[in-house]
């Protein structure tokens, strides 16, 4: 009978103590909501006003653009190796055209005299020696003229050809080829786009920011990125930045100063 008395007693006592835990992790949960709700509202404010944002990506030998650069620099040099032999081909045409000419007007000038009046069967076989030579001769300058502007419009081409294999040449990606390079996308909106440019890293979203590093190279071309916070594309440049390797591993660094300014 004491141990049935006893235990009513004892959750009686219990009560408050279980009330006041309900009451201290309701407020607790409240507290994390509302603490993630500012959150939510501080990070979206911040993005719709400030465009200071930039993407780091790392690049090692094996990334997709790497391989796609790779390839379009060999496709460029076989075509230009290939106009190469199409030059070499034509120029051989236009050679051997030249000695044809060159030929025939020795023929046409030997034998062009002996044989303005033929009479005899063997000046009847010179003349018509002097004929064919003529007919050969023309024949070819009327391959010579669109041969030449064959050439022409090929050496316009190798032109091109040589710029696009130069440029190809320099792209950022073909560096991560030898060793792993860091560029950074920037949207056009981001006014800090330059050489010398601090970046900033934040460990805590928005806050505990310090400098990482710095923009090095502005890169030429236009590119297209995701933004950060709401995944919509954006239209911009790349540029190589020199970071720490804490820094190139986020999917978001600042240019310019903190984000907040004091955190």
């Amino acid at each position: 009978m004491e141990n049935r008395t006893n235990r009513p007693r004892f959750w009686i006592a219990l009560q408050p103590s279980i009330v006041r835990i309900y009451k201290i992790a309701g407020l607790i949960a409240l507290t994390a909501i509302l603490v993630g709700l500012i959150s939510f509202l501080i990070v979206n404010v911040f993005y719709f006003f400030d465009h200071s944002w930039v993407r780091p990506v790392v690049l090692t030998k094996s990334h997709q653009k790497v391989f796609e650069a790779q390839t379009q620099l060999a496709d460029a040099k076989l075509r230009h190796s290939t106009f190469m032999t199409e030059r070499a081909d034509l120029e051989e045409e236009l050679a051997r055209i030249e000695r044809t000419i060159k030929v025939c007007d020795k023929i046409v000038a030997d034998l062009a005299p002996q044989v303005e009046a033929p009479k005899t069967p063997e000046q009847w076989l010179l003349r018509l020696k002097l004929d064919e030579a003529q007919l050969e001769k023309d024949n070819a300058l009327g391959r010579r003229a669109p041969l030449r502007q064959k050439l022409e419009a090929l050496k316009l081409r190798m032109e091109d050809q040589d710029k696009l294999v130069s440029r190809l040449s320099q792209s950022p990606y073909l560096k991560a080829v030898d060793h792993r390079v860091v560029l950074a996308f920037v949207p056009y909106d981001n006014k800090h786009m330059k050489l010398g440019a601090k970046l900033y890293g934040c460990s805590w979203g928005l806050v505990a920011c310090s400098n990482v590093g710095k923009i090095t190279a502005i890169l030429d071309g236009e590119v297209t990125n995701q933004h950060p916070n709401n995944e919509s594309t954006y239209r911009g440049q790349l540029v190589e930045i020199d970071v720490s390797e804490w820094a190139a591993g986020q999917t978001v660094l600042f240019a310019g100063g903190k984000p907040l300014w004091l955190f």
